[in-house]
C-alpha cells in the first residue's frame, strides 16, 4: 500500500518525528513504571528484613522474661509492619511484585504467623520461652518471601537495563536514520538543483534535472525545468526578439515624431482650411494615396463640407452627392467605429453593391475612411482614395487615427479661439457702447435741451436766455468734442508687459493737460508682472475712474497709488466733491462708469471697492487677489 500523503517532505518530517517521539515516551514510561516497581521491592524485602529482626528480638525477650506488656506491644508491632508489607504504601513507595510466588510466600508466611503469635502469647503469660525450631521456621519463611521478591526485583532490573540500552539504541539509529533521509530528501535533491545551476551557468541552457518524488522538490524542479527551457528557447530566439523589440521601438519612435511634427505645425494654424490642407499634405508624404479630402460633418444640415484637398477631381470637388451624408458612401461610414475601407470591384468581390460612383468613374477603386473626433465626437472625416488595394498595417492605422484626434483636437480649439474673439469682440462692443452712452449721448442730449430752450428764448426775444443757451451749448460741443477725443485716444491703448508703467503715466500726464490738476503717481513692490489682459483692463478702469473725476470731481489733486506685492492693489484718490454712495443704488440702472468698472474687474476675478464723503474724497481701490495673477 503506497502512503500518497507522504509524498510531502513535510509530512514526512512530522511522521519521523512522531514515530520517533512516540518511541521514546513509551521507552521512558516503562523504565519509569520499573524503577518505581524496584523501589517498592527494594522497600518491601526492607519491611521483610525487619519482621524477621522483630521475630529474634521477641524469641531474645521471651528467654529473658520481659514484661508481658512490652511483649505484646512487640508483637503489635510486627502486626502492623506486616499488614503494611501486605497492602504496600504508594507514598514511600512500598508494594510487594503481584506475582504468585510472591503472594503464595505472603500467604505461607501469614498462616505462620498467626500460628507462631499463639505460642509467643501463651509462652510470654507462662513466662517460657519458644522452642527455637519454630522461631526458626518462621524466620526460613521470611526468607523465602525476601528470596521471592529479590527473584521478581532481578528480573525487573534486567528489563529496566534492556529499555535503557533499547533507548540508547534507538537514539543511535534514529540518528543515522536521520542523516541518511536527510541526504536522500534533502541534500541530494539539493545537490542536483545545484548541479544544473552549474551546468546553466557553463553555458548549457535547456538542462533537465530528475523530479523529485517529493511534492516541494518536484515543484522546483519542474520550476527549475521551465525556466532551464525557457532560458533555452530566449537564447535560441535572442536574436529574433531583439530585432523584434528594435523594430517595435523604431516604430514607437517614428510614431512620436511624427505626432510631435504634426503637432508643432497645427498649432502654429489659425483657421480649419489651413489647417486641414497642411495636415493633408504631410499625410499624403506618409501614404501613397492618389488623392485625400478632408470633410467637416454637419449633422443638423446633413451635409459634409469640403475644407481641404489634394489630387482630387473637379468632379468630386463639388458632386452634391459627396456633400450629403446619406447619398455618400464615406458619409455612411460615419455611422461605423473606426476607420473603413471602401471597395469598388463589382459584382462579384467584396464591394459596395450599388451604382458606378463618382469615385469609381475617376479611376479610384478603393477608398479608406478615416474619422476625425475629439473627446467621443465625429468632426469630420478624411478620406484617401487609391487606384488599387492598398494594404493598412496595423501600425500604420493606429497612427492615422492618431493624426485624425491630434487634428480633432486642432479644429476644436480653433473653433474655441474664434468664439473666445467674438465673445471677446461682443463683450468690449457692449462696454464701449455703454461708455458712449456714458458720455457722448449724455452730452447730446444736454445739447439737444439747449437748443430747444434756444429756440424758446429766440421766439420769446429773451437775450440774455440766449446768452446763456448759446454759452451751455458751447460748452456742451466742447465737452462732447473731449470725450470723443479720449475714447479714440482709448481705443487705441495697446499695451504690452515692459509698456504698463509707461501707459500709466502717459493717462496721468494727459489728464494733467488737459484739467491743470495735480496728479501724482506712486509705486510700491516688486512683485511679478500681470498678464496682458490684467494690465489691460486696470488702464481701462484708471481711464474710467480719471475721466470721472474730469467730469464731476472737481478736485485739484489726484494720487495714483500701485502696490505691487503678493496682490496687485490700484488705489485712485481725488480732493474733489465726493458724493454719497449710497445715492448711486437709487439712481435708474446705477452709473454707467462704475458698471462698466465693475464688470471690467470682473472679467480678471479683481474686487473693486469704492469709498467717498461729500465734499472731501473719493477713492477707487481694486484689488487684484495673489491666486488670481497669471504670468504669460
Amino acid at each position: 500500500m503506497r502512503f500518497t500523503f507522504l509524498n510531502s517532505l513535510s509530512a514526512r518530517l512530522k511522521f519521523l518525528t512522531v514515530v520517533w517521539v512516540s518511541a521514546a515516551l513509551a521507552s521512558i514510561i516503562f523504565t519509569l513504571l520499573l524503577s518505581w516497581r524496584l523501589e517498592g521491592s527494594a522497600a518491601a524485602i526492607n519491611d521483610a528484613g525487619s519482621l524477621r529482626m522483630q521475630a529474634y528480638r521477641l524469641g531474645l525477650m521471651l528467654r529473658e522474661q520481659h514484661n508481658v506488656e512490652h511483649i505484646d506491644r512487640k508483637i503489635a508491632q510486627f502486626d502492623t509492619t506486616l499488614q503494611q508489607l501486605e497492602r504496600g504504601d504508594p507514598v514511600r513507595p512500598l508494594s510487594l511484585p503481584d506475582t504468585p510466588e510472591v503472594g503464595r510466600h505472603m500467604e505461607n508466611l501469614k498462616a505462620e504467623w498467626q500460628h507462631i503469635k499463639l505460642q509467643l502469647q501463651s509462652a510470654a503469660h507462662n513466662r517460657t520461652g519458644v522452642e527455637e525450631k519454630y522461631l526458626n521456621q518462621f524466620v526460613a519463611s521470611i526468607d523465602d518471601l525476601v528470596s521471592a521478591v529479590e527473584i521478581v526485583n532481578s528480573r525487573h532490573t534486567y528489563w529496566l537495563r534492556l529499555f535503557q540500552s533499547g533507548l540508547m539504541a534507538m537514539v543511535l539509529i534514529g540518528a543515522g536514520v536521520m542523516v541518511v533521509l536527510l541526504y536522500l530528501w534533502i541534500i541530494r535533491p539539493m545537490e542536483e538543483l545545484q548541479n544544473g545551476v552549474e551546468r546553466i551557468h557553463d553555458g548549457k541552457l535547456g538542462t533537465q534535472v530528475p523530479i523529485n518524488d517529493l511534492a516541494e522538490f518536484a515543484q522546483l524542479d519542474k520550476g527549475f525545468n521551465q525556466m532551464s527551457k525557457r532560458l533555452q528557447q530566449l537564447y535560441a530566439n535572442l536574436e529574433h526578439e531583439v530585432a523584434e523589440k528594435t523594430r517595435d521601438l523604431a516604430d514607437k519612435n517614428y510614431t512620436l515624431q511624427t505626432l510631435y511634427s504634426f503637432s508643432r505645425f497645427l498649432n502654429q494654424t489659425q483657421t480649419a482650411a489651413e489647417a486641414g490642407t497642411m495636415f493633408l499634405e504631410k499625410i499624403m508624404r506618409l501614404i501613397p494615396a492618389r488623392a485625400g479630402s478632408i470633410r467637416l460633418l454637419d449633422f443638423r444640415r446633413h451635409r459634409m463640407d469640403l475644407v481641404a484637398h489634394q489630387g482630387l477631381p473637379d468632379t468630386l470637388q463639388n458632386a452634391e452627392a459627396c456633400q450629403r451624408l446619406e447619398d455618400c458612401f464615406c458619409g455612411k461610414t460615419v455611422q461605423q467605429s473606426g476607420w473603413q475601407p471602401i471597395h469598388f470591384d463589382g459584382p462579384t468581390g467584396a464591394s459596395v453593391a450599388m451604382h458606378t460612383t463618382g469615385c469609381e468613374k475617376s479611376g479610384f477603386h478603393y477608398l479608406q475612411v478615416f474619422k476625425i473626433r475629439y473627446n467621443h465626437h465625429d468632426l469630420g472625416i478624411m478620406t484617401l482614395y487609391f487606384h488599387e488595394e492598398y494594404a493598412f498595417n496595423t501600425h500604420t492605422t493606429h497612427l492615422l487615427d492618431s493624426l485624425c484626434n491630434l487634428l480633432g483636437l486642432v479644429l476644436t480649439n480653433i473653433r474655441l479661439a474664434d468664439e473666445s474673439r467674438q465673445l471677446a469682440v461682443l463683450q468690449e462692443r457692449n462696454l464701449m457702447a455703454q461708455g458712449l452712452h456714458d458720455s457722448i449721448a449724455q452730452t447730446l442730449t444736454f445739447l439737444n435741451l439747449q437748443v430747444q430752450m434756444l429756440e424758446s428764448a429766440m421766439t420769446a426775444g429773451n437775450q440774455e436766455q440766449m446768452s446763456e443757451n448759446l454759452q451751455f451749448i458751447k460748452d456742451g460741443v466742447q465737452e462732447c468734442y473731449e470725450d470723443v477725443r479720449e475714447l479714440l485716444l482709448n481705443f487705441r491703448t495697446k499695451i504690452s508687459k515692459k509698456e504698463f508703467a509707461e501707459a500709466v503715466q502717459t493717462l496721468t500726464a494727459r489728464f494733467k493737460q488737459q484739467t491743470q490738476t495735480d496728479i501724482e503717481v506712486v509705486w510700491h513692490g516688486d512683485g511679478p508682472n500681470l498678464s496682458s489682459e490684467q494690465q489691460l483692463q486696470f488702464i481701462f478702469i484708471l481711464q474710467e475712474s480719471l475721466s470721472n473725476i474730469r467730469k464731476h470731481a472737481q478736485a485739484t489733486s489726484v494720487k495714483v497709488t500701485l502696490d505691487n506685492e503678493h496682490d496687485f492693489v490700484m488705489t485712485i484718490t481725488d480732493n474733489g466733491n465726493g458724493f454719497d454712495t449710497a445715492s448711486l443704488e437709487t439712481l435708474s440702472g446705477g452709473h454707467v462708469g462704475l458698471n462698466i468698472m465693475r464688470e471690467r474687474a470682473l472679467r480678471i476675478h479683481a474686487r473693486l471697492d469704492l469709498e467717498s464723503q461729500p465734499g472731501q474724497y473719493t477713492q477707487v481701490r481694486l484689488t487684484l487677489p495673489q491666486e488670481e495673477r497669471i504670468l504669460i
